[in-house]
């Protein structure tokens, strides 16, 4: 009997253990197409492609795992539900898999308690590298250390609205390249670690109170190289409806080709004159020391009473000081009414600027050159400089509109000889009226800071800029930023105009108007979109980020990734290499135009060629000219400028260059000759590739010093980074080199200066 009973239970067992098989290998679903083959096990998002694994078992909703039900399979097709949760999901297979997340059935969801969908793991195990889309592009070997460390400190829980530059990643699997495609790109994070040393990320999905309707959408996509993603979502673009060339916008507005071949400017200065607009410093002394209007410092007076009476030379310091405190007691003097809704004040700040300028005639005309030639920022003998030098293509831009209201002759004179010239102007940070003077941007009217800032889920309004002020919704008071964007024209002469943060994609919640991510978006490109259709200007903004493009024709900011921006070395010790240099002086901050030092890991990992891709090129090389970043022209860090101007040149990218009244003078300031240097090899590049598509980059060696870029002209530019010369062909490259073979024009060799 006791025989029997083993057998009876053993069999009891064994049907058991058939049952659970059956029920685990059900738990797997396979969609076909003619050339793919996936697995989905649905409770975990595990995924097999063709046997190739690309996630991990991962998924979680608010931290607790998942079981499916109610599925429902075809061939190509997987529906089901996720509980306790409530999410559906499904998953369609074409060339392409599609994975779709809907929350509109799920109950909870509130204000401060959002619902977190965990859904992607990196198989770090089974993949080598990681194509990511910060700043240009990026490539990270996934057993690489140092970018899992960099990655973890400031870029785990990053929002891939903004710091993604395009809403995909793609990642290496032996020969294979595999894409991610957010095809709703708001309201996700990625997550950095390392762990077995290795590079590991996960990514997860908020859904909210504002964005509970919008299912989340990915499209997952096979590609043949590493640059296979960004054209993927290139075509995408394309048939959507979301792509509009530079040729298309050249059609509309013939003033967009005087960007082709051009470098860009930024001009430092405020309005007001310069120590190059003093003929006869002896009287301008002589008369300073009579006046009590102002108040001078104690050691410049010395210096101006010492000078004076020994009938000697005023050093430059002291010369840039009395001539600033001259321009700031007319700042202060001359002042406007804070705008209001009504009266955005550009026009009183015009005037005012006119009468500064005759202040300045009737009390110092006799110490000073002809009116026309003053300025601090652009004056005439700098723009004749510029001209006779060669410099027949620039986009030259000014930090705010008061240097054009000063001398608007000299700014009709560059229209003339072919340059763009713009402002900065922004309407994302408002400020309380007397905050700062000095930031005319952020200089809105109370009601509409009060209006229009964002109110965040925990009720708190979001901070503005470096904490001042506070950020608003683009989608408020849009006719008022179109009043003064077109005052600022008129007024300012400008053909072009440079219009912060919009295009960096930095979309919010806002809790006070109900509008979500998508809405700030849509808000953004709106914005710029209105601009241009009722000014007809030549529009750029930061970054040029994928989502937030609508017509511009050039962006600042991705060529150089920021970084370092709380950095001891960089940002507060000024005895060390890396610091990058006060604010100060308005006619030349140190932070602009002192050159400095890249600190490590920053110098290998954002520099060194090995880890660069042109990922953004490879979509919008034919739709927005970017370049570097103003905070860090082409010539800040001395120690990577070589890798930056050939990285420039390979990816048919445009130098940008800061200058003021004291190094554009002459055609022998070092700024000056750059700009000429990088004109020699751009321009004519520019000229045959800027309606062109990148469409290969591949390196020529191992160790990826020797890179090439190709476009759909076949036209071809290969850089050699490395210290020894390279035989091409028939050719020898020169270290610290390029090698252009551009269709219609000769084969070139250039290097940086």
């Amino acid at each position: 009997m006791i025989v029997k009973s083993l057998i009876f239970f053993s069999q009891i067992a064994l049907i058991g253990l058939t049952a659970f098989s059956v029920q685990a290998k059900q738990s797997l679903f396979t969609l076909e197409s003619p050339k793919i083959k996936v697995t989905i096990e649905p409770s975990t998002l595990s995924i097999q492609w063709n046997n190739t694994s690309l996630n991990k078992p991962t998924l979680k909703v608010n931290g607790v795992k998942q079981r499916a039900s109610q599925i429902n399979s075809t061939r190509n097709t997987l529906n089901w539900t996720l509980l306790p949760s409530g999410l559906g999901v499904t998953a369609t297979l074409t060339d392409k898999l599609l994975l779709s997340f809907s929350a509109q059935n799920t109950q909870g969801i509130v204000r401060e308690e959002p619902l977190s969908l965990t859904w992607y793991r990196l198989t770090s195990d089974k993949t080598q590298e990681l194509y990511l889309p910060f700043s240009e592009g990026m490539r990270i070997p996934i057993d690489n250390l140092d970018w899992a460390n960099y990655l973890e400190k400031n870029y785990s829980g990053t929002n891939t609205t903004q710091d993604l530059k395009m809403p995909f990643w793609t990642a290496k699997q032996n020969r294979s390249y595999f894409s991610w495609h957010l095809i709703n790109p708001t309201n996700n994070h990625l997550y950095f670690s390392s762990d077995a040393n290795k590079l590991q990320m996960t990514a997860s999905h908020q859904f909210t109170v504002l964005n509970q309707q919008q299912p989340f959408v990915v499209s997952i996509q096979q590609n043949s190289d590493w640059l296979g993603g960004a054209k993927a979502y290139r075509q995408w673009r394309i048939d959507n409806g979301y792509s509009t060339t530079l040729f298309e916008k050249a059609k509309h507005n013939p003033d967009v080709k005087k960007m082709i071949g051009a470098s860009q400017v930024y001009l430092f200065g405020n309005a007001g004159i310069s120590i190059h607009d003093v003929k006869d410093w002896q009287g301008l002394n002589a008369w300073a020391l009579k006046q009590s209007i102002f108040t001078i410092k104690k050691d410049v007076k010395q210096a101006l009473l010492s000078a004076n009476k020994k009938k000697s030379y005023l050093s430059k310091y002291h010369q840039h000081s009395l001539i600033n405190t001259i321009n700031q007691y007319l700042s202060s003097t001359f002042k406007v009414p804070n705008p209001t809704i009504t009266d955005n004040s550009i026009e009183k700040q015009f005037q005012a600027t006119q009468k500064k300028k005759q202040w300045i005639s009737e009390h110092l005309g006799l110490y000073l050159i002809e009116p026309t030639k003053w300025e601090q920022a652009l004056s005439k003998n700098m723009l004749d400089n510029l001209y006779k030098s060669g410099l027949r293509r620039l986009w030259l831009g000014f930090d705010n509109w008061l240097p054009a209201f000063f001398q608007p002759q000299v700014i009709e004179d560059a229209k003339r000889l072919g340059y763009l010239i713009a402002t900065y102007d922004s309407y994302n940070t408002a400020i309380p009226p007397f905050h700062n003077d000095g930031w005319l941007t952020a200089q809105l009217p109370l009601t509409m800071m009060e209006s229009c800032t964002i109110e965040n889920a925990d009720q708190q309004k979001q901070t503005g800029f470096r904490g001042n002020g506070f950020y608003l919704n683009p989608n408020c008071q849009l006719q008022y930023v179109l009043g003064r964007v077109k005052d600022i024209l008129r007024f300012g002469h400008f053909n072009s105009l440079f219009l912060d943060v919009d295009g960096t994609a930095m979309a919010r919640e806002d809790y006070h108007s109900s509008d979500n991510e998508q809405m700030l978006l849509n808000g953004f490109n709106n914005r710029m979109k209105n601009i241009i259709e009722s000014t007809g200007i030549v529009l750029g903004s930061e970054d040029g980020n994928a989502l937030t493009t609508k017509g511009i024709v050039f962006a600042h900011g991705l060529e150089s990734i920021g970084f370092g921006w709380q950095d001891y070395d960089m940002t507060k010790n000024k005895q060390s290499p890396f610091y990058l240099g006060a604010w100060y002086p308005d006619h030349g901050p140190a932070f602009f135009f002192k050159p400095a030092r890249v600190k490590e890991p920053y110098k290998t990992l954002l520099f060194a060629p090995q880890f660069r891709i042109p990922l953004y090129q490879t979509v919008f090389h034919d739709e927005v000219i970017n370049s570097h970043h103003w905070h860090s022209d082409s010539l800040k860090f001395s120690d990577v400028k070589t890798n930056r101007d050939l990285t420039m040149m390979l990816f048919n990218t445009p130098a940008m260059v800061h200058l003021n009244r004291e190094n554009g003078q002459t055609p022998a300031s070092r700024r000056i000759k750059e700009l000429m240097h990088y004109q020699l090899a751009f321009k004519p590049i520019h000229q045959q590739l800027w309606n062109k598509q990148l469409t290969n980059f591949v390196w020529l060696d191992e160790s990826g010093e020797v890179q090439r870029t190709s476009f759909s002209d076949g036209s071809q530019i290969t850089a050699n980074f490395s210290n020894t010369a390279f035989k091409l062909k028939s050719s020898v490259i020169k270290a610290h080199s390029i090698y252009a073979e551009i269709k219609g024009i000769s084969p070139f060799t250039w290097g940086p200066m």
